[in-house]
Parts: structure tokens; C-alpha cells; sequence
């Protein structure tokens, strides 16, 4: 039974007409004669007759025919989807991102493409690193939003897009100098982010390559409880610009200028090499590429206030 001897036995149920049913499938009256010759023998069943010269259905097909038309609109409800679909109105983009990320970065993108697309459906799913990487592998995401030095790319990957930032020492204003060496934090009780975390790995390269060995007290997964220990004046950080950035210009926490090259580190999004990448995740691509942050960004405004207001 092939769905187009059925979608002939609907219009010939409307026309009462194999003339006017060909016309509207544009087919001939032969090949519309032959499907539902081709139909009757598959149901072993009549579907019309002839009475008086007109055409009428059969009893078989008056049963029939209510839910054949209701396969019809189905039929065309699910064209209509995909017609959406491809016209972007409809979709599905699943995103994976760390939870700092998740706070600080991804809100912004999903924002911006929401606004231009917003019948396209967005999942978020959080996580560490290697998590993300075999969600996005096995398909289960199609992006991944990751903090990287290195940025990672290999036979199963791709870097969609990515953003340079800069990591800056913070502290409450107190128990700090306003600018330094690195080397002369020593004393300073540090709060980083956890061993192994994506945001942890290219400060422990960059204290490294500074010969400098940080007294660190407490290590935490959050960016938030990091910056609430240093606000109650427990120890310094070095954290992303657009982390800080807010509590700069609000003077929640103040900025320790680095005598020592700037350690700038990169945001990276992810992508699975594959033949086929669907239209919507393609958009969301192309929205990524086109954004130019105000944040993260090298030294704000504020924080260049602060520096300025301090060697005065």
C-alpha cells in the first residue's frame, strides 16, 4: 500500500471524478485508475463503481475515508514542521557548558539568539570538561562552551569560535598592594578555583613559569564563593576579567596591577565534527562568531580608574 493510492482515494472522494482528480494530483486519469486498481487488490475490497454513469464511492471506502483524511493532515502537519524547520522557526540546539560559564558567558549568547530565532528550542546541560567532551562525542550535544589555554581540536572536534580574556589578581583593597610581581604575593593567602578545573590550569602554568608558588587556602568550583571570601578579606584571586568586572566598577573588590606579562587564556566553542550539522545549530554558530564581548574584555574601565586613582 503506497501513500499515494491513498492520497488518490481522498481526492477522488472530494471530486467524484477521475478527470478532476488527475488534475489535481497532476496525473493522468490512467495512472489514478491504475493506483486505485493497484489499492482494491492490496484491500480486496471495491472502492467505486459507477451508477448511471456517475461515480460513486462504495460502502468499504465511506468507512474508510475519515481516517484516511485525518493520515492526509497529519501528512501535512509534518510537512509544515519540517518547512519550519528549515525556515528556522522550529528546532533544537543543546549547549554544554561549565557553571561558570553557565553564569557568566552562555546567558549572553543564548539572549542574543534567542532574540533572532525564538521558536528554536535551547537545552543547557552543566558540567566538568571531560563530560562535556563525550556528551558532544556520542552526539548527546551539539556545542560545548569551555574555558581553554590549549584549545582543544583534534579528529573529533572543531573550534566553532573563540574569544581571548584576561585573568587579573583581585583582593579586598586592605590586604593588598595596588600593583606588584607576582613573586611578591608570597606572603598572600590565595583562593583559586579547583585543581584540575579548566580556569585553575593555565594559573598554576602561569605562577609555574613565574617560579612562583602560591600560598593557596581554600580552593572552591564556584567563581561566586570565591569572590565572597575575598570580599571578607580572607585572601587574592586570580580570576577572569568578566568574572570581576562588575565588583570592579562597584568597588566590591579592587584590582592588583601585574608588573609580570598578562595571562590571558581563551573561551572556546565546541563542536563535533560530523557530515551533517543541522540548520539550527548552524545559526547558533554563526551568532557566536558575530559577537564581539564588551566583556570579557582586557582591563575595564574601571579597573584603569582604580590603578590611576592609587599611584596618584
Amino acid at each position: 500500500m503506497e501513500f499515494r493510492e491513498l492520497r488518490s482515494l481522498v481526492a477522488l472522494a472530494e471530486s467524484n471524478s477521475l478527470t478532476l482528480t488527475a488534475e489535481k494530483l497532476h496525473l493522468s486519469p490512467g495512472a489514478i485508475h491504475r493506483q486505485l486498481k493497484t489499492l482494491e487488490q492490496e484491500l480486496g475490497v471495491r472502492l467505486y463503481e459507477k451508477v448511471g454513469g456517475r461515480l460513486r464511492l462504495t460502502q468499504a471506502t465511506e468507512l474508510m475515508l475519515p481516517y484516511l483524511k485525518e493520515l492526509m493532515a497529519q501528512y501535512d502537519s509534518a510537512l509544515a514542521a519540517l518547512e519550519e524547520w528549515r525556515g528556522m522557526r522550529r528546532g533544537l540546539v543543546r549547549i554544554g557548558a561549565g557553571p561558570t560559564l553557565s553564569s557568566y558567558i552562555l546567558p549572553e549568547l543564548l539572549k542574543r539568539f534567542r532574540r533572532i530565532h525564538p521558536s528554536v528550542e535551547l537545552t543547557v546541560e552543566t558540567g566538568n570538561t571531560p563530560v562535556l567532551l563525550e556528551e558532544l562525542g556520542k552526539g548527546a550535544l551539539d556545542l560545548a562552551l569551555l574555558v581553554s589555554s590549549d584549545l582543544i581540536e583534534g579528529p573529533a572536534f572543531s573550534i566553532e569560535a573563540s574569544w581571548e580574556f584576561e585573568l587579573v589578581l583581585v583582593s579586598h583593597r586592605r590586604h593588598s598592594p595596588s600593583h606588584c610581581r607576582v613573586a611578591q604575593l608570597k606572603s598572600q593567602p590565595f583562593i583559586l578555583f579547583r585543581k584540575g578545573s579548566r580556569l585553575e590550569e593555565p594559573i598554576d602554568r602561569y605562577f609555574a613559569a613565574a617560579g612562583f608558588q602560591p600560598r593557596v587556602i581554600m580552593r572552591f568550583d564556584s567563581a561566586e564563593a570565591i569572590k565572597a571570601m575575598i570580599r571578607t578579606g580572607l585572601g587574592i584571586s586570580m580570576l577572569p576579567m568578566w568574572i570581576v568586572d562588575e565588583d570592579l566598577r562597584n568597588e566590591r573588590l579592587f584590582l592588583i596591577r601585574q608588573e609580570d606579562p598578562p595571562l590571558r587564556s581563551k573561551i572556546a566553542l565546541v563542536g563535533r565534527k560530523s557530515a551533517f550539522i543541522p540548520q539550527t545549530v548552524r545559526a547558533f554558530v554563526a551568532e557566536a562568531r558575530n559577537i564581539r564581548w564588551k566583556a570579557p574584555r582586557l582591563i575595564s574601565r574601571a579597573a584603569r580608574a582604580q590603578v590611576a586613582a592609587t599611584d596618584e
